[in-house]
Formats: structure tokens, C-alpha cells, sequence
């Protein structure tokens, strides 16, 4: 019989033995929406792991559900008796990322299979280099990504260095379901982890090859003129950054010394989030003082990326996820092409939300342009796919600024994509333009294409059911025309069906997914999807115009018709 959330609150009460999660129980005692925020159900496992409020609950990251999502990877691992297996384990600047990790190696140990755990705070795609390189079963990484600091998270990722798919999620949380947090996990204590050798502790053993990795896949060819300012935003990018900029000739870095330090509680921005033009507030005004062409910021675990470039004004413009996308696109293929080494078999990656820019800009040099469902491990299982009969990927990017070039990690990676950011405004400098010079000459060829995103938030428990309900309702009642354009045809990726306006159905060849994507006329589109990772609708605007104020103007006009609509 299902136990009540009263009757869960109870049982963690009485069995739950950290002082600091205690003292939160008691102070909920007769406080029913408080609990039942806490204990209404279980901390949903997905494709993304999982990610959650930190505190005490079956709903919130704490020690127990690290414990118990742990175990019930182990029993997925060891599936049909296997053993000799082995994890990875990497984490981040994050509250409790490096007591959380030690949990998850001394859950992995207690169930026979090898933790090799990193000594200190690592990047998530240093994780997906590592278990690569060590050629081990999977690995986990405890972070929330740029999610606000009351946030943790537990990535999990799969032998090729990608994270889990759908199919492998769901079975890893049917394992999690079977188990009790109190008295189904097995684990023994850390200390006797190290000495039997079933937890290992990775020093700077991969890091430096690592790094090599880098290194040679962008180049070090210096330009003592280009300055570069810098941000880890208090994670952990900040070690990648000064080892590997200065060995590819990134000479002029300057350090935001007021976010250097690792710091969970992330106390100079409100939320860590490159992205934000808030959190970089100060390495924009260092940037300002310096006169520095770029300013660059990587989130808590150092997979996406923000940017600002400086104008002849002296201001600075903070680069889109897209922009960025475009090009660093250009760039690797118009430097592939210079020297001789592009093929048509060459392709670049994108998700189904980024800018169709990309696909006129590969066309243009005569490479494939693959377009992918949103979320990083469908480039990641690309790329899988491809590598046995073709080894021509050479970028992928997500609008939501994530970045990756070379096959050495399969997940994004900020400070590998800040590196390439830094050479492509080298080699356009060597050619008398800036990267704002070459992205307006891109825009001038292509077309003027500009983006935009809407975020919804939805907060408490009937959030997930409000956003339920919009999804619903544009599939009961399908949109015509948005503002004064004609929908052309709408695309259900959950139904997989393409639909006309006279009714015409289509199937599409795209995994299965919860969203609506509306294309328009004059090569615009609307996308609208509740996010994988928080609780909120992303509303995505594309369009394209022949000038820039005409592309300002219909974006302005597609997002206030459709947001008027829902």
C-alpha cells in the first residue's frame, strides 16, 4: 500500500539522521503545503538525472535521494550479474556537490562497482572526457548546472561520454522506485572505499591530457593585442581556463577577482547564469576598464557559455546563444576550407530550436547541416552514430549556449567553446575585422535572422498541471495565423505529425518529444516546450528579414501576437 505524504513525513522524521535536515523536518511540523511540497511524490529521474531544491523531502536533493538514485543506477549497471564495472564522478562549486559526490562513490563501492571520483571540483565535460578516456562504464556529475543556488542536481552519463537516453532513464528510475532510501542502499564508508581500491581519487592525471586535447584542436598561434576578461561566476572553469588559454596564445587574461572563488552560495550574482547580462555585471565593467575586446563568463560546471564583444563605441554587446553559434560555425569552416582540409562530408550539429542561420551558413561551404531535438545528448548520440563511417563532425551548438567542437568530449563544453571564441577574433583581426564586423557581413549574406526566448515560470505543485494545460490546448485548438502571418504548418513532436492548414498530416522523423513548432511565412517559426530541467514554458521567436529593421519589427510583432494568444 502507497504511503500518504503525511505518513513519508513521518518515517523521514523519525529515520532521518542529519542534523541539518532534521531541524528543517521539525520546523515543518503541522505545516501540511509545506510538506506536502516536500514528500507529494518522488524527485522525477530524467534524461537529465535529476535536479532539485536543496533540503530534506522526497522531492529535494539531499543525502538520502543521492543515495537511493545511486543505488538504483548501480542495480541498472549491474544488470544480469555483470561485474568489474566502473564510474566516473565529478562535481562542481555547488552546496553539498562534493558531499553529495562522496555519497555517490561510497554508494557505487558498496555495490562492488569502482569509483573513480575526482579530487577536486571538475567540469562537466571534463566528466564526459574522463569517461571516455578511461574507458569506464558511465560517470555522474553532481550539479544544477546555471540553475538559481538553492539548486543541486545528479547528471548521469553513459560509456560513450554522452548523457542517458530515454529508454536507459527509465529503467535506471524503475530500479530507483524499487529501493528504500533508508534501508535498501548499499554502501560502505569512504575511507575503506580507498583502501580496498574501490575508490579511486583522480589527481590532475587527466586534466593535463585534457587539456592537450584542447590545445590542439584550436591551435597556439598568439596575438599579444587580443584582451580577454574573464569569469568563472564562483564555479569550477576557472582551472581549465588559466592552464589551457595561455598554451593556445591567449596571452592578454584577466581574471574577475571577486568571482574566482568557488562559492556555492554564489554571492556577487543572483543567479549564476552567463546567459543573464546580470551575472556579467562585473566582468563587463572589468572588461569596460581594461578596454578588452571580449568578455567571457562559464556557469557553475563550465558547460555553456556567455559573451560580450566590444563595439567601436567602446560599449558591449552580449552575444545570443545563437549568434555565438553562427560564428563560431563560419569560423571552423571558413579556417577548414582555407587550408585545404574541409570535405563534404564534413557536418555541423543543431537542436530543432536554434537559428536556421546555420543551415544557409553550412550550405554555403558545401557541408551537411543535421537538426536535432533540444537537449545536448542527441548531438552527443549523433555524432555516436556517425563515427563509424564518418569523422567529419566539427561543431554543435543549442541556442541555450551550448557549444562543442572536436569528438574528444560529447557534451557541451563553456570553456572549450570561450577558446574558439577567443581564435575566431583572432583570425578575423589578422583579416581587419572584429567578430561584430563578420556578423553582420554573415547577416548581409544570409539575411537578417534574429531570435528571441520567453520564459514562463510555473512554481508550486499545480505549476506542472498549468503547464500541461497549455500544451493541451494549442494541439485541441491549432493556431492559423500569428499576428499578420499564416501558420504554414504546425509540427506535434509528441504526436510526430507535421499538419497543414487544409488538414494534410505528415510524419516526422524525430524522437518523441513535448512540444509544438509552428512555421510561418517568411521563414519564421514559433516553438513553444516546457523546459526538461526547471519548472517553465520556453517560448522560442525566429525570423528572418532582408534588413535589420525589418527582422526587429516582426519579431516584435510574432512574440506580442502569439503571448496575446495563450
Amino acid at each position: 500500500m502507497m504511503m500518504s505524504y503525511q505518513d513519508t513525513y513521518i518515517r523521514w522524521k523519525n529515520l532521518v539522521n542529519e542534523d541539518c535536515l532534521l531541524k528543517e523536518l521539525n520546523a515543518i511540523q503541522g505545516d501540511d503545503t509545506q510538506i506536502r511540497e516536500r514528500f507529494i511524490s518522488d524527485l522525477p529521474f530524467g534524461t537529465a538525472g535529476l535536479r532539485g531544491v536543496l533540503g530534506a523531502g522526497t522531492m529535494r536533493m539531499n543525502r538520502y535521494v543521492i543515495g537511493r538514485a545511486t543505488q538504483g543506477l548501480a542495480d541498472y549497471l549491474l544488470t544480469g550479474g555483470k561485474s568489474g564495472r566502473c564510474m566516473v564522478i565529478a562535481y562542481d562549486s555547488r552546496q553539498f556537490s562534493a558531499e553529495f559526490a562522496r555519497e555517490t562513490a561510497c554508494v557505487f563501492a558498496g555495490n562492488g562497482i569502482q569509483a573513480c571520483i575526482f579530487k577536486q571540483l571538475t567540469s562537466v565535460p571534463e566528466l564526459s572526457f574522463a569517461v571516455r578516456h578511461l574507458k569506464a562504464d558511465g560517470g555522474v556529475v553532481i550539479t544544477a548546472s546555471h540553475n538559481p543556488r538553492e539548486y543541486n542536481g545528479y547528471k548521469v552519463y553513459s560509456p560513450y561520454g554522452g548523457q542517458l537516453g530515454p529508454e536507459e532513464s527509465l529503467e535506471v528510475m524503475k530500479n530507483i522506485q524499487r529501493r528504500d532510501p533508508f534501508t535498501d542502499v548499499k554502501r560502505i564508508s569512504y575511507q575503506e572505499g580507498v583502501k580496498t581500491g574501490m575508490i579511486r581519487e583522480i589527481g590532475d592525471e587527466i586534466d593535463r591530457i585534457y587539456y592537450k586535447s584542447m590545445v590542439a584542436l584550436c591551435g597556439d598561434e598568439p596575438d599579444e593585442s587580443l584582451q580577454v576578461v574573464y569569469t568563472p561566476l564562483h564555479g569550477s572553469g576557472l582551472r581549465t581556463v588559466e592552464n589551457v588559454f595561455p598554451a593556445a596564445g591567449i596571452r592578454n587574461l584577466f581574471i574577475v577577482e571577486e568571482q574566482r572563488m568557488p562559492d556555492g552560495l554564489f554571492p556577487t550574482v543572483n543567479s549564476p547564469n552567463p546567459e543573464d547580462p546580470d551575472a556579467m555585471k562585473m566582468a563587463l565593467a572589468l572588461a569596460a576598464r581594461l578596454k578588452a575586446d571580449l568578455a567571457i563568463g562559464t556557469d557553475p560546471d563550465a558547460d555553456r557559455m556567455g559573451a560580450a564583444v566590444r563595439r567601436k563605441d567602446g560599449n558591449y554587446i552580449m552575444l545570443t546563444g545563437n549568434q555565438i553559434g553562427c560564428l563560431l560555425t563560419n569560423y571552423l569552416l571558413e579556417k577548414r576550407q582555407s587550408s585545404g582540409l574541409l570535405r563534404s562530408s564534413d557536418y555541423i550539429v543543431k537542436s530543432f530550436v536554434s537559428t536556421d542561420m546555420a543551415d544557409v551558413i553550412a550550405q554555403h561551404y558545401g557541408v551537411v547541416s543535421y537538426t536535432v531535438m533540444t537537449g545536448f545528448r542527441f548531438i552527443a548520440e549523433l555524432i555516436k552514430k556517425n563515427e563509424q563511417t564518418n569523422d567529419g563532425f566539427v561543431f554543435g551548438f543549442e541556442e541555450s549556449y551550448g557549444f562543442l567542437a572536436g569528438t574528444f568530449a560529447r557534451d557541451k563544453d563553456g570553456v572549450l567553446a570561450a577558446l574558439l571564441l577567443c581564435k575566431a577574433a583572432q583570425y578575423y583581426r589578422g583579416r581587419n575585422q572584429s567578430l561584430l564586423d563578420v556578423l553582420e557581413t554573415l547577416y548581409q549574406t544570409y539575411g537578417y535572422y534574429l531570435d528571441g526566448v520567453k520564459n514562463i515560470a510555473f512554481k508550486g505543485l499545480d505549476g506542472m498541471e498549468k503547464m500541461k494545460s497549455i500544451m493541451a490546448g494549442l494541439r485541441v485548438k491549432p493556431v492559423a495565423r500569428v499576428g499578420d502571418l499564416k501558420v504554414r504548418y504546425t509540427e506535434d513532436y509528441l504526436s510526430g505529425k507535421r499538419t497543414a492548414p487544409d488538414g494534410t498530416v505528415t510524419d516526422m522523423e524525430f524522437p518523441t518529444s513535448d512540444a509544438i513548432k509552428l512555421i510561418l511565412e517568411n521563414s519564421a517559426w514559433i516553438c513553444i516546450r516546457p523546459s526538461g530541467t526547471e519548472p517553465k514554458i520556453k517560448i522560442y521567436y525566429a525570423v528572418r528579414g532582408t534588413t535589420r529593421e525589418e527582422s526587429e519589427n516582426r519579431l516584435k510583432n510574432v512574440a506580442a501576437g502569439f503571448e496575446k494568444m495563450i
